[in-house]
């Protein structure tokens, strides 16, 4: 099925709803009963045939599921399958993955912001100590 995506959407959130949304790939990858999260049926087969047309998704599967946790997905709890989701990833619904790269900027913003005052802090007490005379 062809969709339209918003414009400026990261090319992670396109493959990745794309491959999802390809019904030739269901016995690997699909939407979940739900439609709002997606589960990896087969790794091995998703390793072999998927991985390598996408560049998007990196090398290695360990990889893959790092960036899915960047990209604001998050592990569904299931039965030992490997379901992810978001509210954002829902099928028919292109548009909204503008909300869920938007919400991942922000949360990477704020953990490099956290991680720069915690530098800071460091550098402060650091100096702190080297004056401290007893």
């Amino acid at each position: 099925m062809v969709h339209k995506f918003p414009r400026g959407l990261s090319p992670f959130y396109v493959r990745i709803y794309q491959v999802v949304d390809d019904p030739t790939t269901d016995s690997i990858i699909s939407w979940s009963k739900s439609y709002d999260s997606f589960i990896i049926w087969n790794v091995r087969e998703f390793r072999r045939k998927i991985m390598p047309t996408c560049v998007e998704f990196g090398r290695s599967f360990s990889w893959f599921l790092s960036k899915l946790r960047s990209y604001g997905f998050k592990r569904v709890n299931g039965a030992g399958q490997l379901e992810f989701g978001n509210e954002y990833f829902v099928a028919d619904q292109p548009g909204l993955l503008k909300y869920m790269m938007n919400e991942a900027l922000t949360a990477k913003r704020k953990a490099k912001m956290a991680k720069a005052k915690a530098r800071r802090d460091r550098v402060q007490v650091e100096g702190l100590f080297k004056h401290l005379q007893i």
